[in-house]
């Protein structure tokens, strides 16, 4: 993968905050990975439906770098089961551009 250039790290951090805001979502920047966070009403099933349709159009902004992977609770294994219980989703990336993740950390 080529090099970002500064504007370029400025604008997918800025993009990323965006989508954010536009379905509600909450982020965090804990070292190199990026969490994000999503409540809704438990045992809601649709709130849960969108959740999940959502999350990766959010971290999927994320370049990578290097290897990572991404996990939480989303509807793919026994995570979603607690996400639609508790009415928190959560999913994480790491493997983001270490750059991208230091700008996204100061908005």
């Amino acid at each position: 993968m080529a090099r970002l250039t500064t504007d370029q790290v400025k604008s997918i951090a800025h993009q990323i905050k965006e989508a954010c805001e536009k379905y509600g979502w909450k982020y965090d920047v804990r070292g190199e990975v990026l969490t994000i966070h999503k409540y809704f009403t438990p045992g809601d099933l649709d709130g849960f439906r969108d959740a999940d349709m959502e999350y990766y159009s959010i971290i999927g902004l994320l370049p990578r770098s290097r290897a990572g992977s991404d996990w939480g609770t989303d509807g793919g294994g026994i995570g979603g089961y607690s996400a639609h219980k508790n009415g928190h989703f959560v999913m994480n990336r790491s493997g983001g551009n270490l750059n991208v993740l230091k700008a996204l950390a100061k908005l």
